[in-house]
């Protein structure tokens, strides 16, 4: 017997009424993308565009197929990426921080994602990134920035979803830029670095996979370190709640043990974390990706001295990136071997690492 194939009406049921999407924004720039006009992005979640555009469907199963949330493709993917455990490949492990001076004012840690970005702008081996920006009250917005001059309105962390698969519905229109502002260049010349959440991150996987738009011309997968996510209403109302301070005020977050904000002419404040548990999103109570294990290189404050970055170099493409830009001067690496050689080292940090997903997995489990 033939198999049935999940289409939109299914993602719909299974995962975004069981309040399991990610709002990733996949579904939606894929089937705009084909001009199918079919669903959109409402209030970050996944919608027909009306009841008559249901029958626009044409049933083709790709949005259930690439959403990271259902099951698909799992073995299959793990088996292309050589995953065999929680935390994925690792060629190398090292801590790092930026040389950029640019950055050392809206850097989180080690201003790495920025710098990496900049690097592969100046150095041609990217024509455009998907970053997450914000506007004035801190609300994430994912944008497709086609030079490094955007990389200062996106550095930082932002805490709540951005979906940051969204743009690529615009993927005619980027093209159609890249062409006029290279003087027609080939299209196949494109290429794009993408940032992103775990789940975000295996979205981009899963697409690559089925060979669908915009895989064939994402290059350089960056992926976030990822304990959980909160939904930006009930996020920014809690510290209103807690602090008097409103979104606009703030000037930076960053979440270690604490909730750490610092405002622009309030001061600075710190919130125990467990008073944001009931702004977690419903999706990452069912994640155990800390490490953003399919992306080409993982990023995170996990592990690393204040002002430096955890980095996961997963393949020899990123490692040759880092090897060439610690050459040049764009990064310095923190040898915080102290008395331990490196393999010794490694092994504690993946321990660490093992803990926090452990930690991940028992924070879903409560």
């Amino acid at each position: 017997m033939r198999d049935v194939i999940k289409v939109f009406t299914s993602l719909n049921r299974e995962i975004i009424k069981e309040n399991l999407c990610c709002s990733c924004g996949a579904c939606v720039a894929y089937c705009e993308n084909q001009n199918y006009d079919v669903i959109k992005m409402k209030n970050d979640i996944p919608q027909y565009k009306s009841n008559d555009t249901k029958k626009n469907c044409i049933l083709c199963g790709v949005c259930y197929n690439i959403c990271p949330q259902t099951d698909t493709i799992k073995t299959e993917l793990d088996q292309l990426l050589g995953i065999e455990n929680e935390i994925g490949p690792i060629y190398k492990i090292m801590i790092a921080r930026t040389l950029r001076s640019l950055f050392n004012e809206f850097k989180q840690d080690g201003g790495l994602v920025s710098t990496i970005l900049e690097y592969l702008f100046e150095n041609n081996k990217i024509n455009a990134a998907i970053v997450s920006t914000y506007d004035k009250n801190l609300k994430p917005i994912p944008k497709i920035i086609l030079n490094k001059s955007d990389l200062i309105h996106s550095a930082g962390t932002r805490y709540s979803v951005s979906p940051q698969i969204l743009p690529f519905k615009e993927l005619s229109n980027l093209t159609k830029r890249f062409l006029k502002e290279n003087n027609n260049e080939k299209k196949e010349n494109l290429k794009l670095a993408f940032v992103g959440t775990p789940c975000q991150v295996k979205t981009i996987r899963k697409m690559q996979y089925f060979k669908k738009i915009p895989s064939q011309i994402i290059k350089y997968i960056i992926g976030l370190f990822c304990l959980e996510n909160f939904y930006y209403d009930k996020f920014y109302n809690l510290i209103e709640r807690e602090i008097n301070v409103k979104s606009k005020d703030i000037k930076r977050i960053n979440i270690k043990k604490k909730v750490f904000i610092k405002t622009y002419n309030k001061g600075n404040f710190e919130i125990e974390l467990n008073k944001f548990d009931s702004a977690i999103r419903n999706n990452c109570i069912y994640c155990d990706d800390f490490t953003s294990k399919y992306s080409d290189i993982s990023i995170g404050g996990t592990g690393a001295p204040e002002g430096y970055s955890l980095i996961l170099i997963r393949n020899q493409t990123s490692k040759d990136l880092f090897n060439n830009m610690i050459s040049d001067h764009y990064i310095v690496e923190h040898n915080d071997f102290n008395d331990k050689n490196y393999t010794e080292w490694k092994e504690n940090k993946i321990k660490l690492l093992k803990r926090m997903i452990l930690l991940k997995k028992k924070k879903n489990e409560k």
